[in-house]
């Protein structure tokens, strides 16, 4: 449910305010000045009615009062918070309320009681220059008016009361407008402050959290990783010097410690910071291949074709993330000695192609432990597609496609 303060009569500076924090002063008192112009219309009302000689028209009157009381309604919430934004249609209807104050003014001149309720509003509604400009073609009209009405030898007096009367409010209007949009200004680099200190928390959390998943890393690395090869060691040993009747349980043994070993050497390498933080996604590509042919003996090409463009940082990320879960399958299942990784830059749309020679297998029967799931799901988030197409003897070929968006200005990108 929206805050009372929400309704009650903002002007522009609301849209640097959010609606979350406490109003300005000037926003807190502003039920004073909506009090302050219906208790005018109420006294005007109980003036002319305790008159001696009571005006014909009271009735008339009457009519007038409440109808300027109706259209007052409108500045009190949702159009207030409009007109300093379209001052020209905020002009406009003031229009039928100075013809309503017009009307009861020539009823009895009493009623100039309420430019009580026009001057504030103005200056109080309207942009600086705006309120100068409606004040003095609202003065002077008031003037002409008057002594159209009611001819006086004293004219000049009046002259000289009403342009004194401008004279002040707009002094008072422009220091009072200059002393809140500095105020504003103020709040709005207050805000700006407050977004900047939560995004310094944010990245602060960030950076608390990459520290400790390289410290898990590291201590995964360090304990669980060494106890594994240390397992895989001496079962190695006793499946030489055991009895012919349990070295198939000492080798199932030493096959299950050493896919808990890859299996604990892959967690940790996904625990590490993004490599891309510091390279591309292509440069980070080409390091993993380089690392991952040197470990197992085999031949990894990266090919790029098109203009490489930039792309989303967490459309890198998961393109690299993919890439590394292909190659875990590859050195896990295909036994490959060739594979082939092609970066593709069309017009509007990114390809990686990942395919190698190893054993292949029945896309059909796809085990949940090959990582092809999790795979697609990190590149259906992004809007892309992921397709496997592989057959027994014949190697396995990966495709990823994902849409290029072109300004992406508010994503972190690489080149």
């Amino acid at each position: 449910m929206q805050k009372i303060a929400d309704i009650a009569g903002y002007n522009f500076k609301m849209k640097f305010i959010k609606k979350s924090r406490n109003p300005e002063v000037w926003e807190q008192w502003d039920w004073v000045w909506h009090f302050s112009a219906y208790s005018l219309l109420i006294l005007n009302i109980i003036l002319v009615y305790n008159d001696e000689p009571r005006i014909p028209n009271f009735l008339f009157f009457l009519v007038l009062s409440a109808l300027l009381g109706l259209w007052y309604i409108p500045f009190i919430n949702i159009f207030t918070l409009r007109s300093w934004e379209y001052p020209k249609r905020g002009a406009l209807y003031l229009v039928p309320g100075w013809a309503i104050w017009a009307g009861l003014i020539s009823l009895t001149a009493n009623s100039l009681l309420l430019m009580g309720i026009f001057f504030p509003l103005v200056f109080s509604r309207f942009p600086i220059r705006w309120a100068i400009g409606l004040t003095f073609f609202q003065t002077l009209g008031l003037f002409f008016f008057y002594i159209a009405l009611y001819p006086t030898e004293r004219w000049f007096t009046l002259l000289l009361l009403i342009v004194g009367l401008l004279a002040i409010s707009t002094i008072i209007g422009g220091f009072i407008t200059s002393i809140i949009k500095q105020s504003t200004e103020r709040q709005r680099l207050i805000d700006d402050l407050t977004r900047s200190q939560a995004n310094l928390m944010r990245v602060e959390r960030e950076a608390g959290r990459l520290t400790e998943r390289q410290r898990l890393a590291r201590d995964i690395h360090d304990s669980v990783a060494q106890h594994f090869t240390s397992i895989i060691m001496h079962l190695s040993a006793s499946r030489l010097s055991a009895a012919g009747s349990v070295q198939p349980q000492i080798q199932q043994a030493e096959n299950a410690a050493r896919e808990g070993l890859d299996e604990i050497r892959r967690i940790v390498w996904d625990m590490q910071p993004e490599p891309i933080e510091k390279a591309s996604l292509i440069e980070a590509v080409e390091e993993m291949a380089a690392r991952w042919s040197a470990e197992n003996r085999a031949q990894v090409k990266v090919k790029v074709t098109g203009v490489p463009r930039p792309l989303p940082e967490s459309a890198e990320t998961a393109l690299l993330r993919i890439s590394q879960e292909a190659m875990h399958n590859i050195h896990k299942h295909a036994q490959a000695k060739h594979v082939n990784i092609t970066f593709s830059f069309m017009e509007d749309i990114f390809a990686m192609d990942i395919a190698d020679d190893g054993l292949g297998f029945d896309p059909s029967k796809i085990s949940a432990g090959f990582g092809l799931k999790t795979m697609r799901d990190r590149i259906e988030e992004l809007n892309g597609t992921l397709t496997v197409e592989s057959e027994r003897g014949r190697g396995t070929a990966i495709a990823v496609s994902l849409p290029i968006m072109e300004d992406n200005d508010d994503q972190n990108t690489h080149y």
